[in-house]
Protein backbone atom coordinates (compact mmCIF):
# COMPACT_ATOMS: atom_id res chain seq x y z
CA UNK A 1 0.00 0.00 0.00
CA UNK A 2 1.10 3.52 -0.73
CA UNK A 3 1.84 5.66 2.34
CA UNK A 4 -0.51 8.49 3.22
CA UNK A 5 1.03 11.76 2.08
CA UNK A 6 0.08 15.23 3.26
CA UNK A 7 1.29 18.29 1.37
CA UNK A 8 1.36 21.61 3.22
CA UNK A 9 1.49 24.79 1.16
CA UNK A 10 1.91 28.14 2.89
CA UNK A 11 2.10 31.65 1.50
CA UNK A 12 4.92 32.54 3.85
CA UNK A 13 7.38 30.82 6.17
CA UNK A 14 5.53 31.36 9.44
CA UNK A 15 7.67 30.84 12.53
CA UNK A 16 5.18 28.61 14.35
CA UNK A 17 4.95 26.31 11.31
CA UNK A 18 8.74 26.00 11.07
CA UNK A 19 9.02 25.23 14.79
CA UNK A 20 6.34 22.55 14.56
CA UNK A 21 8.17 20.91 11.65
CA UNK A 22 11.44 20.87 13.59
CA UNK A 23 10.13 19.00 16.63
CA UNK A 24 11.58 15.55 17.33
CA UNK A 25 8.37 13.69 16.54
CA UNK A 26 7.85 15.54 13.25
CA UNK A 27 11.38 15.68 11.87
CA UNK A 28 11.42 12.12 10.54
CA UNK A 29 7.99 12.52 8.95
CA UNK A 30 8.66 15.71 7.00
CA UNK A 31 10.41 15.85 3.66
CA UNK A 32 11.27 19.18 2.08
CA UNK A 33 10.74 19.10 -1.69
CA UNK A 34 13.23 21.29 -3.57
CA UNK A 35 12.01 23.30 -6.55
CA UNK A 36 14.04 23.84 -9.70
CA UNK A 37 14.53 27.54 -10.15
CA UNK A 38 17.36 27.76 -12.67
CA UNK A 39 19.55 25.53 -14.76
CA UNK A 40 19.09 21.90 -15.67
CA UNK A 41 19.48 19.68 -12.65
CA UNK A 42 19.93 22.64 -10.31
CA UNK A 43 17.49 22.48 -7.43
CA UNK A 44 16.84 25.12 -4.83
CA UNK A 45 14.15 25.96 -2.35
CA UNK A 46 12.20 29.08 -3.20
CA UNK A 47 12.48 31.51 -0.32
CA UNK A 48 9.60 33.90 0.25
CA UNK A 49 11.95 36.20 2.10
CA UNK A 50 14.78 36.32 -0.41
CA UNK A 51 15.89 37.31 -3.87
CA UNK A 52 13.37 34.96 -5.50
CA UNK A 53 10.53 37.23 -4.38
CA UNK A 54 12.39 40.42 -5.30
CA UNK A 55 12.84 39.13 -8.83
CA UNK A 56 9.23 37.96 -9.14
CA UNK A 57 7.90 41.33 -7.96
CA UNK A 58 10.20 43.11 -10.40
CA UNK A 59 8.82 40.96 -13.25
CA UNK A 60 5.26 41.63 -12.09
CA UNK A 61 5.86 45.39 -12.09
CA UNK A 62 7.44 45.30 -15.54
CA UNK A 63 4.49 43.37 -16.95
CA UNK A 64 1.97 45.67 -15.25
CA UNK A 65 3.58 48.81 -16.65
CA UNK A 66 3.68 47.24 -20.11
CA UNK A 67 -0.08 46.72 -19.91
CA UNK A 68 -0.54 50.28 -18.67
CA UNK A 69 1.47 51.63 -21.60
CA UNK A 70 -0.71 49.69 -24.04
CA UNK A 71 -3.64 51.83 -22.88
CA UNK A 72 -1.63 55.03 -22.29
CA UNK A 73 0.99 55.31 -25.07
CA UNK A 74 2.09 58.67 -23.68
CA UNK A 75 2.94 57.18 -20.29
CA UNK A 76 6.75 57.16 -19.93
CA UNK A 77 8.12 53.74 -19.07
CA UNK A 78 9.58 53.77 -15.53
CA UNK A 79 13.35 53.63 -15.41
CA UNK A 80 15.27 50.66 -14.05
CA UNK A 81 15.96 52.66 -10.91
CA UNK A 82 12.28 53.51 -10.44
CA UNK A 83 11.26 49.87 -10.86
CA UNK A 84 13.87 48.86 -8.30
CA UNK A 85 12.58 51.50 -5.87
CA UNK A 86 8.99 50.30 -6.28
CA UNK A 87 10.05 46.69 -5.78
CA UNK A 88 11.95 47.73 -2.65
CA UNK A 89 8.90 49.55 -1.30
CA UNK A 90 6.84 46.38 -1.76
CA UNK A 91 8.86 44.80 1.04
CA UNK A 92 8.74 41.38 -0.66
CA UNK A 93 4.96 41.35 -0.35
CA UNK A 94 2.93 40.83 -3.50
CA UNK A 95 -0.15 42.43 -1.97
CA UNK A 96 1.81 45.70 -1.66
CA UNK A 97 3.07 45.51 -5.25
CA UNK A 98 -0.40 44.63 -6.54
CA UNK A 99 -2.08 47.45 -4.60
CA UNK A 100 0.51 49.95 -5.80
CA UNK A 101 -0.26 49.04 -9.40
CA UNK A 102 -4.03 49.24 -8.82
CA UNK A 103 -3.49 52.70 -7.36
CA UNK A 104 -1.25 53.86 -10.22
CA UNK A 105 -3.43 52.36 -12.94
CA UNK A 106 -6.93 53.05 -11.63
CA UNK A 107 -8.04 54.39 -15.05
CA UNK A 108 -9.52 57.52 -13.49
CA UNK A 109 -6.41 59.52 -12.55
CA UNK A 110 -3.16 60.46 -14.23
CA UNK A 111 -0.86 57.44 -13.74
CA UNK A 112 2.21 59.69 -13.87
CA UNK A 113 1.09 61.59 -10.78
CA UNK A 114 0.22 58.39 -8.97
CA UNK A 115 3.52 56.76 -9.85
CA UNK A 116 5.29 59.72 -8.29
CA UNK A 117 3.28 59.31 -5.08
CA UNK A 118 4.33 55.66 -4.86
CA UNK A 119 7.97 56.56 -5.45
CA UNK A 120 7.79 59.00 -2.54
CA UNK A 121 6.91 56.21 -0.11
CA UNK A 122 9.82 55.48 2.19
CA UNK A 123 11.43 52.06 1.90
CA UNK A 124 12.73 52.21 5.48
CA UNK A 125 9.69 50.62 7.08
CA UNK A 126 9.32 48.01 9.77
CA UNK A 127 8.61 44.55 8.31
CA UNK A 128 4.88 44.05 7.95
CA UNK A 129 4.01 47.76 8.03
CA UNK A 130 4.67 48.47 4.35
CA UNK A 131 1.08 47.82 3.36
CA UNK A 132 -0.29 50.08 6.13
CA UNK A 133 1.84 53.00 4.97
CA UNK A 134 0.59 52.33 1.47
CA UNK A 135 -3.01 52.41 2.67
CA UNK A 136 -2.26 55.70 4.46
CA UNK A 137 -1.03 57.15 1.18
CA UNK A 138 -4.09 55.92 -0.71
CA UNK A 139 -6.50 57.37 1.86
CA UNK A 140 -4.63 60.68 1.88
CA UNK A 141 -5.44 61.15 -1.82
CA UNK A 142 -9.19 60.97 -1.13
CA UNK A 143 -11.21 64.18 -1.04
CA UNK A 144 -12.16 63.49 2.58
CA UNK A 145 -9.63 61.06 4.11
CA UNK A 146 -11.41 60.90 7.48
CA UNK A 147 -14.73 59.98 5.87
CA UNK A 148 -12.96 57.54 3.55
CA UNK A 149 -11.41 55.78 6.56
CA UNK A 150 -14.80 55.57 8.26
CA UNK A 151 -16.56 54.14 5.21
CA UNK A 152 -13.73 51.69 4.60
CA UNK A 153 -14.02 50.60 8.24
CA UNK A 154 -17.74 49.99 7.76
CA UNK A 155 -17.13 47.86 4.67
CA UNK A 156 -14.64 45.79 6.67
CA UNK A 157 -16.98 45.48 9.66
CA UNK A 158 -19.88 44.06 7.67
CA UNK A 159 -20.34 40.33 8.17
CA UNK A 160 -22.11 40.09 4.82
CA UNK A 161 -20.92 42.51 2.10
CA UNK A 162 -23.51 44.96 0.79
CA UNK A 163 -23.90 47.12 -2.32
CA UNK A 164 -22.96 50.77 -1.89
CA UNK A 165 -26.60 51.89 -2.04
CA UNK A 166 -27.50 49.64 0.90
CA UNK A 167 -24.46 50.78 2.88
CA UNK A 168 -25.62 54.36 2.39
CA UNK A 169 -29.13 53.52 3.61
CA UNK A 170 -27.74 51.55 6.53
CA UNK A 171 -25.65 54.49 7.74
CA UNK A 172 -28.43 57.03 7.29
CA UNK A 173 -28.41 60.56 5.84
CA UNK A 174 -25.65 61.84 8.12
CA UNK A 175 -22.87 59.23 8.11
CA UNK A 176 -24.06 57.60 4.90
CA UNK A 177 -23.64 60.69 2.78
CA UNK A 178 -21.61 60.32 -0.38
CA UNK A 179 -20.82 56.65 0.21
CA UNK A 180 -20.48 55.96 -3.50
CA UNK A 181 -18.38 59.07 -4.16
CA UNK A 182 -16.04 58.16 -1.31
CA UNK A 183 -15.69 54.44 -1.95
CA UNK A 184 -14.92 54.80 -5.66
CA UNK A 185 -11.80 56.68 -4.60
CA UNK A 186 -10.68 53.49 -2.85
CA UNK A 187 -10.76 51.23 -5.91
CA UNK A 188 -7.24 50.04 -5.24
CA UNK A 189 -8.20 48.47 -1.89
CA UNK A 190 -11.83 47.44 -2.44
CA UNK A 191 -13.52 45.61 -5.28
CA UNK A 192 -16.35 47.62 -6.82
CA UNK A 193 -18.43 45.60 -9.30
CA UNK A 194 -19.77 47.18 -12.46
CA UNK A 195 -23.24 46.03 -11.42
CA UNK A 196 -24.31 48.46 -8.69
CA UNK A 197 -26.64 45.86 -7.20
CA UNK A 198 -23.68 43.64 -6.31
CA UNK A 199 -21.81 44.03 -3.01
CA UNK A 200 -18.46 45.74 -2.56
CA UNK A 201 -15.77 43.92 -0.64
CA UNK A 202 -12.17 44.40 0.40
CA UNK A 203 -9.45 43.17 -1.93
CA UNK A 204 -7.25 41.68 0.80
CA UNK A 205 -7.53 40.73 4.47
CA UNK A 206 -4.76 43.21 5.31
CA UNK A 207 -7.28 46.01 4.67
CA UNK A 208 -9.38 44.68 7.55
CA UNK A 209 -6.25 44.42 9.70
CA UNK A 210 -5.42 48.02 8.82
CA UNK A 211 -8.72 49.43 10.08
CA UNK A 212 -9.08 47.02 13.01
CA UNK A 213 -6.57 49.01 15.10
CA UNK A 214 -6.49 52.79 14.90
CA UNK A 215 -2.75 52.78 15.54
CA UNK A 216 -2.22 51.21 12.10
CA UNK A 217 -3.44 54.41 10.44
CA UNK A 218 -1.43 57.60 10.87
CA UNK A 219 -4.15 59.84 9.42
CA UNK A 220 -6.70 61.82 11.38
CA UNK A 221 -9.65 59.56 12.16
CA UNK A 222 -13.27 59.94 13.17
CA UNK A 223 -13.74 58.80 16.77
CA UNK A 224 -16.93 56.97 15.80
CA UNK A 225 -16.59 53.19 15.80
CA UNK A 226 -17.96 51.47 12.67
CA UNK A 227 -19.49 48.79 14.89
CA UNK A 228 -21.29 51.49 16.88
CA UNK A 229 -22.63 53.00 13.67
CA UNK A 230 -23.90 49.65 12.48
CA UNK A 231 -25.43 48.86 15.87
CA UNK A 232 -27.33 52.16 15.88
CA UNK A 233 -28.47 51.92 12.27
Amino acid sequence: DLPVTHILLTSRSEEHIRKAMQTEEMRTLVCEIPVRTSGEGVAATISLDGADVDNDIHIFLQHSFTELQSRHPDFPRPSTDQLARLASRAGRRFIVASTMMKFIDDRHNDPRDRLQLMLELTSELLPGTEVYKLYDQILSTCTEPTLAYLHLSVVCALVDPLPMSQISKLLGPSQGRDVERVLVQLRSVIEIPTDSSCPVYISHSSVRDYVSHRSNCSLRQDTTSPHSLLALS
